[in-house]
């Protein structure tokens, strides 16, 4: 048996040459730190996802007693901003456009009293704004993820022609604001 092995390896030595016997040690001696690495990468992996899970359930309000839509339509008022929290929400509207690359023109800003309660008012903003398409879609994002209280009404979009990257955008957004 003994002289069997030796013929073989002898024969798979001659056939290969001297690269096989090397490749086969480094291969045997790579083998351990690669699932040593792994392993540890393994490990890191599972503590940053057992960490993100805490954050996540942190973060997670616990629901109060369900309210009833007469105390919900009660409340509404009171989880608006003030009407003086208009000129915040316009800057942060301005400053979402500048960080994203969005030139915005002359707008329309009304004050609108809602009709149905005294203490609801909407701000309507009409902006035109020019930009790449992407810019333009993460800028609306930014702003509706932002400003909790804001609606888009209206959106048109047009390209002067197909192959520029700019479009012209109108956007009408509704501020929603407790009168003071």
């Amino acid at each position: 048996m003994k002289n069997w092995l030796t013929t073989r390896l002898r024969f798979a030595l001659h056939r290969h040459g001297w690269p096989a016997p090397v490749g086969l040690l480094m291969a045997l001696l790579v083998w351990p730190l690669a699932h040593w690495g792994a392993d540890r990468a393994r490990a890191d992996a599972s503590a940053l996802s057992a960490t993100l899970q805490e954050q996540r359930l942190q973060q997670v309000r616990q629901p109060g007693p369900p309210a009833t839509p007469g105390q919900d339509l009660a409340d509404l008022p009171s989880r608006l901003p003030a009407a003086e929290g208009a000129l915040e929400a316009l800057q942060t509207i301005h400053a979402a456009a500048a960080r994203h690359g969005v030139k915005l023109s002359a707008g329309e800003y009304r004050l609108v009293r809602e009709g149905g309660s005294p203490l609801i008012q909407r701000y309507q903003i009409t902006l035109p704004a020019s930009g790449a398409y992407p810019d333009v879609r993460a800028w609306m994002a930014t702003v509706m993820n932002t400003l909790p209280t804001i609606a888009m009404d209206e959106l048109s979009l047009t390209r002067q022609d197909v192959g520029s990257p700019a479009i012209e955008t109108r956007v009408r957004w509704t501020l929603y604001l407790r009168a003071s």
